[in-house]
């Protein structure tokens, strides 16, 4: 075949491959700015076959010197473009962008364009010759060829500098093949004669189409199940692994071995930020680095919940850098959350190097699959250390239970729901009459222990536990006074129980001594005491005529210190008689007590210049209680307030009731009490700060007995203060019907 009919036919098979791939690529996705420059690299090659066809053919045929002509100009116009969108096509591809790109496609374009309209306003020929044998040798215009010249070097040199950002190597060799085509036809007239590099671009052309195709209808269609079988592998060899440790590692090596990064680094979610725990192919003192959730690019993921993909970390990031001299070595970067139920766990970083390779959509999908996986197998080894370390601690703290029951000399039981004992130790046994060396887990408890040892009303002990949660009560046994405590086992209600017994006999021993001691004390000091307050009332009224100023003073003195000494021994006795006597219980009617207590302190109101106030609801219920007592603890109360109330202070005395519980407060415009001092006020004999007032007097005893008193009616005291605002002391009570009802608390 002569040589022209193989240069015919090429250009032919060219201008139908590069239409074909023009429309082709039209219609598969021209948003993409790599497809629409690779659409007018397409149709540049066509220009340039195209008038490559016309010009060789009309040379063939002896079509005239015009059609020749009219055949280079498309020539010089399709190689010039075929020259600039080859280059724009090979930056586009590896992600430059930057200025000097940008001005010398720019200033190349506009050159070439203004030197070729300039050829066809001046209308300057192009120079040609035809061969013997019909081949068609034409010139090309030397500045022009300098132009394309540095553009096609370009080309190379951005192609071979960056070709790890090229995955397609069939792509890389067809943009060189190409360049290669285009230089023959610059630097040698012999080869451009005989169309060698119109073959030559035919099959450069062809190689990109396969790749650019292969890469984006063909790989997608035909690589989904290997890329999910993939992602299968990397999930099972992460999953595979219990240790945190281990997992990321493995995540943040299967990560890089999947995409062929450079780097991976992985952030996991510490409260309000993520810390680097794991790196591979990166810096270890990385490790421990924190970045707040919503700074960087690893924080803003987290925070938005969505995968970012970079293609220059420098040029395409603007907020804060996540890692040190991550603008310096970061090229392109993958992001991706690390999610499980709807919650951030972490966060997956891929790196490549800055003349590494470039991440693409599927890419980005590879790592979307991986972070499910990767959250799971993360949250699974947090689970896991997690129950590791709380079975290490159970262990731990069975052994200190175990060794503290053992060598404690307080009996201890503990019994589930269905009473069966869960342990006793050793002084529990004893007590029990059993080995000491004997297991009784498993027993009930009432085939453990002694009858005289459980509560003598078990329905009250079990309605008090299921109420309470607690239950307290006296045993004797053997000569000796034990206290049993009985509380809750456990966090969830009915779980179980466990029960403490205290030897208390040498204390119940102290107590009846000293209040013995007391009652006699106080006895013996009360009778002198009056006996010396009766002399006094004599003197004072036998002496009257012969007394003086000075004498009456003294004397005044002398009384005031008597009736403080009286104050004090009837208070002991008073308390010493409510803690050890057995109060008279009768329906009380807490009304008439008020009323009463108003009464007979109204004299010692309106003497202090204050307002006492009485507030009772329409019907207020009896309570159960020694009426005396109740008085008393109600008159102790005001006379507090009027001690600590200065002048022209107001005192409210109020009443209320519901369902189970009476409510009497007392509420003053006092001097109020300091913080220090409210957890000591209910103490004997404890007298706090008296600020700003004079001749408060006092014995520190009025609080204990109204607490005493409270507490022997099975009620509750509170006590509310500030200093200078005022005092409220409210005490609770059960009426007649819920004591025996033993309802709870408030």
């Amino acid at each position: 075949m002569p040589a022209n009919s193989v240069i015919l036919l090429f250009n032919g098979l060219t201008l139908a491959l590069a239409l074909t791939m023009l429309l082709l690529t039209l219609w598969q996705d021209a948003s993409t700015p790599s497809n629409q420059i690779f659409a007018l690299f397409l149709f540049s090659v066509l220009i340039w076959a195209s008038g490559s066809l016309l010009a060789r053919a009309a040379a063939y045929v002896n079509a005239g010197d015009s059609s020749v002509q009219l055949g280079l100009v498309l020539l010089d116009i399709g190689f010039m473009s075929a020259s600039i969108t080859i280059y724009v096509y090979s930056a586009v591809i590896t992600s430059i962008r930057g200025h000097w790109f940008q001005i010398t496609a720019v200033a190349g374009f506009v050159l070439i364009a203004a030197y070729q309209s300039l050829l066809l306003i001046t209308e300057t020929p192009r120079a040609f010759e035809i061969t013997s044998t019909g081949l068609l040798n034409y010139q090309l215009d030397a500045p022009a060829s300098i132009i394309y010249l540095i553009f096609l070097l370009s080309t190379v040199l951005l192609v071979w500098q960056n070709r790890r950002k090229i995955r397609a190597q069939t792509l890389r060799l067809g943009i060189l093949l190409f360049a290669t085509a285009q230089l023959l036809s610059l630097i040698s007239p012999h080869f451009r004669a005989r169309g060698t590099p119109e073959e030559i671009g035919s099959i450069a052309t062809l190689l990109i189409s396969y790749a650019v195709v292969r890469q984006q209808i063909m790989v997608p269609l035909l690589g989904r199940a290997r890329q999910v079988e993939a992602v299968r592998d990397v999930g099972l060899a992460i999953t595979s692994r219990l240790n945190l440790e281990d997992t990321l590692s493995a995540i943040a090596a299967q990560a890089a071995s999947l995409l062929d990064a450079d780097g991976v680094a992985i952030f996991l979610k510490r409260e309000q930020a993520l810390e680097v725990a794991a790196v591979y192919e990166l810096p270890a003192a990385y490790l421990g680095i924190t970045v707040p959730i919503g700074t960087g690019l690893a924080g803003t993921v987290a925070a938005e919940q969505r995968g970012r993909r970079l293609d220059d970390f420098r040029r395409d990031w603007h907020g804060e850098a996540d890692l040190p001299l991550a603008r310096e070595a970061f090229g392109a970067v993958l992001c991706v959350p690390l999610m499980f139920a709807d919650d951030v766990v972490g966060v997956l970083l891929v790196i490549a190097g800055r003349q590494g390779r470039l991440f693409d959509r599927e890419d980005m999908r590879l790592l979307q699959l991986l972070g499910p996986q990767a959250a799971v197998a993360i949250t699974n080894s947090r689970l896991f250390e997690a129950e590791r370390k709380l079975s290490r601690d159970l262990v731990a703290a069975k052994d200190q239970v175990e060794t503290i029951l053992t060598s404690t000399e307080n009996p201890v039981v503990a019994f589930d729901r269905k009473f069966r004992v869960l342990v006793a130790n050793p002084a529990a046994m004893k007590l029990f009459k059993r080995p000491e060396a004997s297991d009784a887990a498993g027993e009930y408890l009432v085939t453990l222990v002694p009858n005289d040892l459980l509560p003598h009303d078990p329905r009250k002990a079990l309605h008090a536990l299921w109420r309470h949660r607690a239950y307290t009560y006296d045993i004797s046994t053997q000569g000796r006074s034990y206290l049993c405590h009985i509380a809750e086992l456990g966090r969830r209600r009915g779980e179980g129980w466990v029960a403490v017994v205290n030897d208390v006999s040498e204390l119940k021993e102290l107590d009846r001594l000293k209040s013995q001691m007391i009652q006699m004390t106080s006895h013996d000091l009360k009778n002198p005491l009056q006996a010396a307050m009766s002399y006094m009332e004599l003197l004072a009224e036998d002496g009257e005529a012969v007394m003086t100023d000075d004498m009456r003073d003294d004397m005044a003195v002398v009384w005031t210190q008597l009736n403080r000494m009286y104050r004090i021994i009837s208070g002991i006795l008073d308390l010493e008689r409510v803690r050890s006597g057995t109060p008279a219980f009768e329906a009380c009617d807490l009304e008439q007590v008020l009323k009463r207590t108003v009464d007979e302190l109204a004299d010692q109101v309106r003497a202090k210049g204050l307002e006492l106030d009485l507030t009772l609801p329409e019907s207020l219920p009896l309570v159960l209680g020694d009426t005396q007592q109740l008085g008393q603890a109600v008159i102790n109360l005001i006379e507090n307030a009027i001690k600590f109330t200065p002048s022209g202070g107001h005192i409210d005395l109020r009443a209320e009731a519901s369902a189970s519980w009476v409510e009497i407060s007392v509420r003053d415009t006092g001097i109020g009490i300091v913080d220090e001092e409210l957890n000591r006020v209910f103490e004997r004999f404890f007298r706090g700060q008296q600020r700003g007032l004079t001749n408060a007097g006092g014995s520190g005893l009025g609080l204990s007995l109204v607490k005493a008193v409270v507490e022997r009616h099975n009620g509750k005291i509170e006590l509310n203060s500030a200093v200078g605002v005022g005092t409220t002391v409210t005490i609770h009570l059960p009426v007649a019907d819920s004591v025996e009802m033993n309802k709870e608390q408030p």
